[in-house]
């Protein structure tokens, strides 16, 4: 089946066999998307091929992307190594899904952008939380008005979990908000528009990581709205159930974290949401990224868009350095 898969349609390799990937795979197979596995450790890379049915293993990403059976990677490894894995991937002719963050700083997600361009290849960013189906839902109430003219944007994502690996070196250019927490901060500026202005803190840190454990970021975005996010790796006893919320001037929404439900309340009555189907939407991210391989359309999560998640938590470590309010660069 699998090289029948191949022969009718080009694959996807994964550079990088780690937890993430094994979303990736998981995604891809449901989809029927053919892959192939990478990773510096061939072993590895030969077991994770056999858990997902991917139709081969490489112990060399240079060997995986050269591989005249894919047509696009999706870089899965630690942020410090994904411009270059995007770059060997661009250059051997293939289009990037790349994980979050994009890069570690802005110029490096420029090279990229540019790398892409050049090669006339699309660059996609793994942002699942923008196509989960239930953060969809909300910004479809937004843009529709439903809530009425934005006032205050709550995201809050608190728990205590301890991590190992590479998390724990300086290889993210951060901590707890560069990593988990710029999935929030896409939400922020996806619902509430572009923040012009953010202001952060940093509590003492508890939980051992590579950067912050912890951070509470005051944006401001457009037309008067005001947006908050609350990101913590280090709240010990804290609920898993959390929600955020977003409010209008004709009412509020409170959206599960997790991507469960939606429940809005205003003018209009009350109406819950459920979604049980591809709730933390890696199914339709992968889609989205064959979609756009296939008719070179401009992908919703692009590089452009990955960059500008990157500049807001750039923004707000600058704002915690400096104790005070820091412009969003554009």
């Amino acid at each position: 089946m699998l090289a029948s898969n191949f022969m009718a349609r080009r694959g996807l390799v994964l550079l990088g066999c780690g937890w993430i990937a094994r979303r990736h795979a998981a995604a891809a197979r449901r989809l029927g998307i053919p892959l192939l596995a990478a990773s510096r450790d061939l072993p590895r890379a030969r077991a994770f091929a056999r858990e997902f049915g991917a139709a081969d293993a490489f112990g060399s990403y240079a060997a995986a992307v050269s591989d005249p059976r894919v047509a696009g990677a999706i870089v899965c490894t630690p942020p410090d190594r994904h411009l270059a894995d995007a770059q060997l991937a661009l250059e051997a002719g293939l289009h990037v899904l790349v994980e979050k963050p994009i890069a570690l700083t802005l110029d490096q997600a420029d090279t990229m952008i540019a790398a892409a361009r050049d090669a006339a290849r699309i660059l996609m960013v793994a942002e699942n939380f923008h196509f989960m189906p239930a953060f969809r839902h909300v910004h479809a109430l937004v843009a529709s008005g439903t809530l009425g003219r934005l006032r205050e944007l709550h995201l809050v994502a608190r728990g205590w979990r301890e991590h190992a690996g590479w998390r724990l070196e300086a290889v993210t250019g951060g901590g707890a908000l560069i990593d988990g927490g710029i999935h929030h901060v896409h939400n922020l500026r996806r619902w509430g528009g572009e923040p012009r202005r953010v202001f952060a803190l940093s509590p003492p840190q508890t939980v051992r990581l590579g950067g912050e454990d912890a951070i509470d970021l005051l944006a401001e975005l457009p037309d008067g709205a005001v947006g908050f996010l609350a990101n913590s790796l280090g709240a010990r006893g804290i609920s898993r159930f959390q929600w955020s919320t977003v409010t209008g001037t004709d009412g509020t929404c409170f959206a599960d974290n997790r991507g469960r439900w939606v429940l809005t309340r205003g003018a209009a009555g009350t109406h819950l949401s459920l979604f049980v189907r591809d709730t933390r939407g890696h199914e339709a991210m992968l889609r989205g990224f064959d979609e756009a391989i296939a008719t070179g359309k401009t992908p919703e999560s692009d590089g452009a868009s990955g960059r500008r998640d990157l500049a807001i938590v750039l923004a707000a470590y600058h704002s915690v350095a400096e104790r005070g309010p820091v412009d969003v660069e554009c």
